[in-house]
């Protein structure tokens, strides 16, 4: 009881101090806990007065005060009670809380408070209580009236002096008198007294009657008062009474409906969640679909083309396939895109993205030079050209300066530690009370959406204006000034948070545009329009916004996700930086996400993406300094936590709220109160409305948010929320406390960081070399642009002199470059004309490098990362222009070069095409029809009318000869005008012009790649040139030039003027015929013989191949040549310069300038090279020049320098790559123009080799016509069939006669013979009318006569009924029978086998062992079919053959095989039927079946006996192989277990378990019949069945010393018996482990624990009440299964109880019973079987009993705490059951499982802790207290107590200790100390047998020790581990311990194979119909379980030992007389 009410206490009251059993009195003595239970139940006010110490004090004032409401609730209290209490007496608290539980359970039922129930008492209560106040009232006024009075008499008492003592008589005298006149005197006084009394007045005593009357009338007022009032009181409790009986009945109805509504919401609910899971289906569906579509097409377009290429489909093909189908799009063309219209369709569209994306895979490949363009062999060693990096510094500085710049968001210099963050989730999930909570306990700030509105329309109501929200400051003077710093600070805030936002607040929605304020200030006039404007700006920004939202929601619309986010942040923004904010809710969707962050980051994730996408657009040139990684932009949280929660939850959360809420309402409110609770009620209501709505908004935006919050930084939370408030709110708060430690370890990073930067800036600075000096005055651009350049230029001087491996590799590329334009200066100037000398100067570059060079570093080069790019200010005009003609120089080559790839990539497709139409189309035309069948036809039709007389004629055959030869020459001329045909055809085909038009396009094709290199190579080129020329400020030259142009290949043959083209052309050679054939050598393409036809191709290959190279030479120069140009351009501008500079520089001040004094000798040497150039210019005037100009032309020659060192680089770098590029289109056209004419020669060469192999073909098919025809010819035989000869094909058609077959011959009479005296038919049948005249008629035989014997029917000797003796032996019978001798002296015949084996015939018949002198054919012919002769064949058969044997013997040898044969498929007949169960009988039919089926099996041994026979040897040949593996193991186990068959007869069946190198054997050995079930009786039974099938002796020693183990069953009743035989095994053997059945204990110990159970029948018989109640009606039935489908489940149909898997059949049952409960409630609630029920009273009442017992609580929770305690079985007799357990896995199981039973008396299990506290199960309200603690404790205790016993007669050391055994129970990794104290129990206990085994002892534990390790170290999955496995490595090695092993393995875990030898024994028995002996029974069983299938057995062992141990008769063969005696004893119905 006192566990009870501690579950009560703590569970559902939840007191502040947990209560135990053990300190429950304790607890209570002071009162305090009571007082807690009563105050939580709302019946204790004052308990805010009760105090928690336990002072005496302290308790007295808690029990006095608890006192009124004990007694108010009728619970037992007084002063006794309470003293118990304190005192601590055992019972007295748990008596009174028990009495308190009952009292308060009564009350939470009737749900009544404190004062209804004192109101509520009954009168008779009150009166009585008013009564025994009242008493109390009188009683004490009655003694205070007593204590007055007997105080006034103590008063009025005179105190009289105490006389003295006086002894003498006198004084008694003296008192005597005084006394007596004492008396005398009161009597007096009293007389005088009433005399004075009764001369009172009538006028007193008239009013003392007045005076009673009006006492007496009072008296009755009051009573009538008193009368009324209690009047008053009983109608005010009726009426009190009926108001709560009718609020009851409207909260009950208001339940009922809120149920209902509840089911309605939840049905609802559950078909929106059914229609998201089919959609969410429909779309997997459709996009698997899709997917196989896809699959399918890629599968038939790949078999397509292996027909088309022949196996050989090019990879780049299936390269394009596999990206189309990885990329998801169609590999079938899905319309025709060569017309395109203004609107293409869908498919179209499908077509044109197909193509761009194989388009631009194309150009990565060639771009990147992989694929299909990757380099050659010949071009590895060359490195590909990288990226130019003058180039896309040039581009990126024009694009910087032709686009404005962007500002980028600045980050706060210091980063603020206050957390942000929001709180998400669905409805009810318990957001805003997290926060709430968090607020509690942490300085942050909560924002609600939903508030933020309610607050901004509020504001706006109020008309809140900018200078109301400023603070009021006391002095008056400063008002003003500070109300206009913070109106001008608002308004500046104001244009700050919408300027930071994406989107300025006009622009919110179109409405707000419209309109501003509500409808109703539109229709004032204008100026009132213009006052609200003005006032309207004069609002606070919140109270704008409001204004928006209201005039939204005035019109119906919902606020916009612009105008939420705009309320949000304007809220943040009021926030203090340095403190923390969370979101209630919000953002609910991704668009109000994005809205947000990029309201408070300033970022836009989506625009950041595209610029990171366009970054990652292949261009042609790069800047790597430009190529920083954008850091991914900051979130506008710290974290985001979900507060995740089930749908279900969610809705049970809301009817649990509007439950509370109207359970809460009282009868007894104000008005207020009511108009509350209604807006309440109203806004749950609404909330019901929209919580479908919610929710599934939730499910369909949170996906995208919960990718939002993850992808770039994962912020997200996830919080299970399904739990009760205090666990929520503490997760939250840990989550928080977590998050805040993550954002200030990143803000204190952060601020390591920057001061880090700062202290690497310090350090620098000074180490930088000092600035120059600063420059002259100029323009305003570049005072801008030179700080910026000494900026980027600091950091790249300040870097170390190690390159990277790529910087290093560029560096060297570039050196090539270099040495590539010297070469190429030198092609220039070899390529000019001889008229135009170009002088060869060097640059100024150059001729400084004449001048001695300073030690240092070497110069940087151009390009490399070191060098410091010429960024001088250009004009902005430059651009403007180069910019667009940059995009235009990258669209038009990208376009060029798709374009051209895509061609290529067509023209494949086309190619392989055509080439299949050509193999096609030969083959076609090899296959036409020929008339040559026609000549056949036609010499047959002669050679077959040829007359009959003239087939011998030599002169015809001649003729007919030659006829033959004459279609034969026919024929063969047919075959060669088909050859000249086929050869005509295939050269037509190889003149055709495809090959060469397909070479010339994809030359063109080639060349187009060519000229979009060259063009790319001259834009790039003039782009530099005016690049740097505006840098030098020079004007841009006009190239007049035209664009190199590479020549395409003419294919037209007409003549075309040059006026009208473009593109140059270039004329193809073709090689004529005979011009080929002219060609002595010829190129190594044709590899084969010379096949002149196609050295046509080849040579017009050779001719392409020529006009490819040259037109690569001609490209390579050309640019060359503009290289050069631009070389010479640069020296001729700079010489003119230089001739200027040189003028200028004449001047006699030259030594004043000390700079200058270097520059004389460069001078001269210029002028040196200048000579003959150009005529001088005219000198110029001298002018003087200052130093400062002298620096400014110095720096300025400088920058010369360096622009064109950099030009120049750039313009080499692109020469190189161009070369390279054009290269490698060189190479790879002529790899496609090979690998196209290799393709066509190809096939060529195969049509050739069709064309030859088919003229061979057909040649032979006319030599085999010939050679048929002349066989018929020479035979002189007609053709009948018709001869076909077609193509290449010849033969006869037997299906085709030309002539019919002649008619057969007239079949003779039949005439039969007179042979041996035998009659014939004719005379049988005159014999026979003689008989029938001479017999007697009329006359019928005697009784006498007609009654036969059995006697009489018995066959009496064959001559009796044989014809008379024949004396002649006929010499024919030794050919026909080969096994008769014939002795001539003695005149007898016998059987040479019979005799030679010693066989002799049984019977009557006649006996050839002896020999016979009756010589007839009948007994040749019985004898030869006779048994004995077919056992002495076989026997002939099996024994050894000598090598030399006679004619004779080798065929008695080759019938004795036969014999044999036959005897094999009669034992494998015999075999099937015992192995299958089936009865012996069926032999007999099975031999009629081989009959039919013509299978030879002779026809003898065809019997039931034989079949017996049979089935002897087949088991004997089994016990043999069990007995010699007996032999050879070391170890052994009896397993027994004994059954009652129906004859009421004990037998026992045993089996015996050994194991071998690892491997366990567990074999039947047999059955034996028990007299009596006593121990020695089955003992006998045991050694009898092992001593009568396997000749095992228990008794002798050496079988004893094996024998370790010994199971039996456990059934009931044989626990004693088989405790009986295991202690005589003990006697025999002490080592012998006894081990009983553990499934035989297990149900034991079930149905012992159950049965005593009430509730579990009650149970069981509801289980089995349900099974019946729809298995046996069909309506029923009919009926569950579509309350199955109305509620959306599967149908799961009641199961049986019981069966022999009762244990299965248990749980299965209540698995489906859970399963089906609500269907099956529902059912048998529905009014629809009620009325089919009407007129079935039985079957209504039984569904009303059914629902009864199904609505108990007590059943419900019984029934979920068995499916836990079953399936907690169910496992541990799994692992029973399996073969493969050990006795090691049963035991870890079993203790598995108790400590699983022990836990579940603390704690119930996962099942029943669903319906632990539950009152309603499925939305069915339960019945009944449901209170089954006390029967799970008896259950539990009970069973935990029986299973402990399964094991309790072995020892548990040694059972623990087979762990070793098992590979399951082994850990993962290795433990040193792993089985070395088993090993050791182990040995201590078997150490006679390990002895006898011949086990080293001493080595086992060291074999132990290293086995493990080795098993360890060797194997990776212990686990999976076998013993055989491990036997077949270490055996030699480990012996003595594997042999342990092989002991362990040897012990029996359970009789379950004895179980499964009995369930095959009932299956026979069923199958025989008869009642079999325990021999045969042992036959079948050990044919069944030990012998091999029917497919692996081999009946030659047993047929060999049956003739061994046959002896010379035919007999029965048992061994033994038990068994031979009686063959059929066996059987005592066959």
């Amino acid at each position: 009881m006192s566990e009870i009410l501690c579950q009560w206490l703590n569970q559902e009251v939840k007191v502040s101090q947990t209560v135990s059993p053990k300190s429950f009195a304790k607890a209570f003595s002071s009162g305090y806990l009571i007082g807690e239970v009563l105050h939580k139940f709302e019946l204790q006010d004052d308990f805010s007065k009760f105090t928690e110490s336990r002072v005496s004090s302290s308790k007295l004032n808690n029990f006095s005060r608890l006192e009124p409401t004990l007694h108010l609730l009728g619970v037992q209290f007084d002063q006794n009670v309470a003293h118990n209490i304190i005192t601590e007496k055992p019972g007295a608290a748990t008596k009174l809380l028990y009495q308190l539980y009952t009292v308060l359970q009564k009350k939470r039922k009737s749900g009544l408070t404190g004062l209804e129930m004192q109101t509520m008492q009954p009168l008779t209560n009150i009166r009585l209580q008013n009564m025994k106040s009242e008493a109390f009232r009188d009683q004490r006024l009655s003694r205070r009236r007593q204590n007055e009075i007997m105080a006034k008499i103590q008063a009025a008492i005179i105190q009289i002096p105490k006389p003295a003592s006086n002894r003498t008589l006198k004084a008694l005298e003296a008192q005597k008198m005084m006394k007596k006149k004492k008396e005398a005197e009161e009597a007096y006084r009293e007389e005088q007294l009433i005399n004075r009394l009764m001369r009172q007045s009538q006028q007193e005593r008239r009013i003392a009657v007045q005076l009673m009357h009006v006492r007496h009338e009072k008296e009755v007022l009051w009573q009538n008062r008193i009368f009324r009032e209690k009047q008053y009181e009983e109608r005010r409790l009726k009426d009190f009474q009926d108001a709560l009986d009718r609020e009851a009945a409207l909260a009950k109805l208001a339940k009922i409906d809120f149920e209902e509504q509840a089911l309605r919401e939840k049905e609802v609910h559950e078909q929106i969640a059914v229609e998201r899971a089919q959609a969410r289906y429909q779309k997997h569906y459709s996009m698997c679909a899709e997917i196989l579509d896809q699959i399918l097409d890629l599968s038939t377009k790949v078999a397509d083309y292996r027909m088309l290429t022949n196996n050989l489909i090019p990879h780049k093909l299936m390269r394009d396939w596999k990206e189309l189908f990885f990329n998801g799009k169609p590999i079938y063309d899905q319309a025709s895109i060569k017309h395109l219209s203004a609107k293409p369709s869908v498919e179209q569209l499908i077509e044109l993205e197909k193509r761009d994306f194989l388009d631009s895979n194309d150009y990565d490949d060639y771009k990147n030079m992989v694929g299909e363009w990757a380099l050659p062999e010949e071009m590895v060693d060359s490195l590909p050209p990288s990226n130019n990096c003058i180039l896309g510094h040039v581009i990126r500085r024009l694009v910087e300066k032709s686009l404005p710049p962007q500002v980028e968001s600045a980050e706060p210099e210091l980063p603020s530690f206050a957390i942000k963050g929001c709180l998400l989730g669905k409805t009810f999930s318990g957001k805003t009370t997290a926060v709430k909570f968090l607020q509690k306990d942490f300085p942050i700030q909560i924002l609600s959406i939903d508030t933020l509105v309610q607050e901004a329309i509020q504001a706006f109501h109020d008309n809140e204006k900018i200078t109301e929200a400023l603070p009021i400051q006391k002095e008056p003077e400063e008002k003003a000034s500070l109300v206009l710093q913070e109106k001008a600070k608002e308004s500046q805030d104001l244009q700050n948070v919408f300027s930071a936002a994406p989107f300025p607040l006009e622009t919110l929605t179109e409405t707000e545009d419209k309109t501003m304020l509500s409808a109703e200030t539109n229709k004032t006039p204008k100026s009132e329009e213009v006052k609200s404007s003005d006032s309207f700006s004069e609002l606070t920004v919140r109270a704008q916004l409001g204004a928006k939202s209201e005039q939204l929601l005035k019109k119906g619309k919902s606020i916009s996700d612009m105008l939420l986010v705009s309320i949000m942040v304007n809220a943040i923004n009021q926030i203090a930086l340095d403190q923390g904010w969370v979101l209630d809710g919000f953002p609910m969707t991704l668009n109000q996400a994005k809205l947000l962050e990029e309201a408070l980051t300033g970022y836009d994730r989506n625009l950041i993406e595209l610029e990171e996408k366009k970054k990652q657009i292949s261009t042609l040139a790069v800047d790597p300094t430009a190529s920083k990684e954008v850091p991914p932009p900051p979130s506008a949280f710290d974290f985001v936590m979900l507060l995740d929660i089930s749908d279900n939850s969610s809705l049970d959360r809301m009817n649990d709220i509007m439950a509370e809420a109207l359970s809460s309402e009282t009868p007894r409110e104000d008005i207020n109160q009511r108009v509350a609770a209604n807006q309440d009620m109203d806004e749950d209501q609404n909330l019901r409305d929209q919580i479908h709505h919610r929710i599934v908004g939730f499910l369909d935006n949170w996906p995208l948010l919960e990718q939002w919050y993850t992808e770039p930084e994962n912020i997200l939370i996830k919080i299970n929320a399904e739990v009760d408030k205090e666990s929520l709110c503490q997760k939250v708060k840990e989550m928080f406390m977590t998050e805040i430690m993550k954002k200030e370890n990143k803000v204190k990073k952060k601020l390591e960081e920057k001061e880090a930067e700062k202290k690497e800036v310090s350090l620098t600075e000074p180490s930088s070399p000092a600035a120059p000096p600063p420059p002259p005055p100029e323009p305003e651009r570049e005072k801008e642009i030179h700080p910026q350049q000494e900026r980027s230029k600091t950091p790249a001087k300040g870097k170390p002199p190690s390159e990277s491996p790529h910087g290093k590799q560029e560096s060297s590329q570039e050196g090539k470059g270099k040495k590539g334009e010297a070469s190429l200066k030198r092609k220039g100037s070899k390529g000019k004309s001889a008229g135009g000398k170009v002088p060869v100067k060097k640059s100024p570059a150059e001729s400084t490098n004449t001048s001695p060079t300073p030690v240092g570093p070497p110069p940087p080069k151009p390009g490399s990362e070191e060098w410091v790019y010429v960024d001088e200010p250009i004009a902005e005009e430059i651009p403007s222009f180069l910019v667009p003609y940059w995009e235009l120089i990258e669209s038009s080559y990208i376009d060029s070069i798709k374009k051209v790839l895509r061609h290529l990539r067509e023209d494949q497709h086309t190619v392989l095409a055509y080439l299949y139409d050509i193999r096609t189309g030969f083959q076609q035309f090899l296959r036409r029809p020929d008339h040559k069948q026609n000549f056949v036809s036609q010499w047959q039709t002669d050679f077959n009318s040829l007359p009959d007389d003239l087939w011998d004629d030599e002169e015809t055959k001649a003729e007919l000869h030659q006829r033959l030869n004459d279609l034969r020459d026919r024929l063969w001329d047919i075959c060669d005008a088909q050859k000249e045909e086929a050869e005509q055809e295939r050269l037509d085909i190889i003149n055709e012009s495809w090959l060469q038009d397909s070479m010339g396009i994809t030359m063109n094709h080639f060349f187009s790649l060519m000229q979009a290199e060259l063009n790319r190579f001259q834009d790039t080129k003039r782009l530099l040139q005016d690049y740097y020329r505006g840098m030098e400020c020079k004007i841009p030259t006009d190239d007049n030039k035209k664009f190199t142009r590479v020549p395409l290949v003419q294919l037209c043959t007409k003549d075309v003027l040059e006026c009208q083209l473009r593109i140059p052309l270039v004329p193809r050679i073709s090689i004529s015929l005979d011009l080929a054939m002219s060609k002595s050598k010829s190129r190594a393409l044709l590899k084969d013989k010379i096949d002149y036809t196609l050295e046509n191709v080849e040579l017009n290959f050779e001719a392409d191949e020529k006009l490819v190279i040259d037109t690569w030479q001609q490209a390579s120069s050309a640019i060359s040549h503009m290289v050069t140009a631009e070389i010479h351009q640069r020296l001729m501008e700079e010489e003119k310069e230089n001739q200027s500079a040189d003028a200028k520089d004449k001047s006699p001040q030259m030594s004043a300038n000390k700079k200058v004094k270097n520059e004389p000798p460069k001078k001269k040497k210029e002028d040196k090279k200048a000579k003959g150039k150009s005529p001088p210019t005219a000198e110029a005037s001298p002018v003087i020049l200052t130093v400062e100009e002298m620096a400014e032309m110095e720096k300025r020659n400088k920058l010369r320098l360096k622009i064109k060192e950099e030009h120049l680089a750039a313009l080499q770098f692109e020469e190189i790559a161009t070369q390279f590029r054009l290269e490698l289109i060189k190479t790879k056209a002529l790899a496609f123009l090979e690998e196209l004419v290799l393709k066509a020669v190809d096939v060529y060469k195969l049509m050739e080799k069709w064309l030859g192999e088919r003229y061979l073909k057909e040649m032979a098919s006319v030599e085999k016509l010939t050679e048929v025809a002349r066989y018929h010819i020479e035979t002189s035989t007609k053709i009948q069939n018709e001869l076909y000869l077609n193509q290449e094909d010849f033969f006869i058609n037997g299906d085709v006669k030309v002539f019919p077959d002649p008619p057969p011959p007239i079949r003779p009479p039949p005439v039969e013979k007179e042979e041996n005296g035998t009659l014939t038919i004719e005379q049988l049948d005159n014999l026979r009318e003689q008989f029938l005249e001479i017999a007697p008629k009329g006359r019928d035989p005697s009784d006498a006569v007609n009654r036969v014997t059995e006697k009489q029917k018995r066959p009496q000797k064959l001559d009796h009924y044989l014809p008379e003796r024949n004396n002649q032996f006929l010499k024919i019978w030794l050919k026909k029978y080969p096994w008769l001798v014939y002795d001539e002296i003695l005149n007898l015949m016998f059987c040479d086998l019979c005799r030679k084996h010693g066989v002799k015939s049984r019977g009557n018949q006649v006996s050839f062992f002896y020999g016979t002198d009756n010589f007839r054919t009948e007994f040749l012919h019985a004898h030869h079919l006779s048994e004995a002769h077919a056992r002495a064949s076989l026997m002939e058969a099996t024994s050894g053959s000598p090598v030399n044997r006679a004619t004779t013997e080798l065929m008695v040898r080759t019938v004795s095989k036969v014999t044999l044969g036959r005897v094999e498929n009669l034992f494998r007949s015999c075999h099937a039927i015992a192995k299958t169960g089936r009865p012996l009988k069926d032999f007999i039919w099975m031999c009629k079946l081989d009959d039919m089926k013509g299978v030879d099996i002779g026809p003898v041994f065809r019997t039931n006996k034989s079949a017996r026979t049979f089935t002897y040897f087949i088991a004997e040949v089994e016990r043999k192989n069990l007995r010699d593996k007996l032999v050879k193991s070391k170890f052994f186990s009896i397993i027994s277990d004994g059954i009652t068959n129906n004859s009421a007869k004990e037998a026992e069946l045993v089996y015996v378990q050994f194991a071998h190198a690892g491997r366990v054997h567990c074999q039947v050995v047999g059955v034996q019949t028990v007299e009596k079930r006593d121990p020695l009786a089955i003992k006998n039974a045991i050694e009898k069945t092992l001593e009568r099938n396997l000749q095992l002796r228990l008794s002798n020693q050496d079988w004893t010393k094996k024998l370790v183990g010994f199971g039996s069953g456990g059934a009931p009743g044989s626990e004693r018996e088989s405790n009986g035989v295991a202690l005589i095994l003990r006697e025999i053997q002490p080592c012998v482990l006894t081990v009983y059945c553990f499934a035989h204990h297990l149900e034991l110990s079930y149905k012992a624990v159950f049965q005593s159970i009430p509730l579990y029948n009650n149970v069981r018989d509801l289980l089995y009440s349900l099974y019946h109640f729809y298995h046996n009606s069909p309506p029923h039935k009919i009926s569950l299964i579509t309350a199955f489908k109305d509620l959306r489940l599967r149908p799961v149909m009641p199961s049986q109880v019981g069966g022999r898997r009762w244990l299965q059949g248990l749980q299965a049952a209540l698995q489906n019973f859970l399963k089906g409960y609500p269907a099956i409630v529902q059912q048998l609630n529905s009014p629809m079987l009620q009325a089919n029920e009407r007129g079935s009273d039985t079957s209504h009442q039984k569904a009303k009993e059914l629902l009864e017992l199904l609505l108990q609580a007590d059943i419900v929770k019984f029934i979920h705490f068995l499916v836990d305690v079953i399936s907690v079985l169910s496992i541990l007799s799994r692992v029973n059951q399996n073969r493969n357990s050990s006795i090691a896995d049963i035991f870890a199981t079993l203790q598995s499982t108790l400590e699983i039973l022990r836990m579940y008396q603390t704690r119930p299990g996962p099942k029943e802790r669903r319906v632990d506290s539950v009152t309603h199960f499925h939305g069915k309200c339960l019945r009944g207290k449901g209170n089954i603690s006390d029967v799970r404790n008896t259950v539990l205790t009970h069973l935990i107590k029986r299973l402990r016993g399964c094991f309790r007669d072995a020892g548990q050391d040694v059972v623990k200790a087979t762990m070793i055994g098992s590979f399951k129970l082994w850990p993962t990794k290795i433990n040193q100390e792993l089985g070395e104290k088993e090993v050791s129990i182990l040995i201590a206990h078997y150490e006679p047998v390990l002895e006898a085994a011949n086990v080293k002892i001493d080595e086992v534990d060291t074999e132990w020790s290293m086995l493990k390790l080795e098993i360890y170290a060797r194997f990776q999955n212990i686990r999976e581990l076998t013993w055989d496995v491990v036997n077949s490595v270490y055996l030699p090695k480990y012996p003595n311990i594997l042999t342990l092993v092989d002991l362990v393995l040897t012990l029996p875990a359970s009789s379950a194979e004895a179980e499964r030898g009995f369930s095959q024994m009932k299956r026979t028995k069923s199958q025989m119909h008869a009642k079999i002996k325990a021999d045969s029974m042992t036959d079948l069983l050990i044919i069944q379980l030990n012998s091999p299938d029917i497919n692996n057995f081999d009946p030659r062992k047993a047929i060999h030992l049956w003739n061994t141990r046959t002896p010379s008769s035919t007999g029965d063969t048992r061994p033994n007389s038990d068994c031979s005696s009686n063959p059929e004893s066996h059987y005592e119905s066959d």
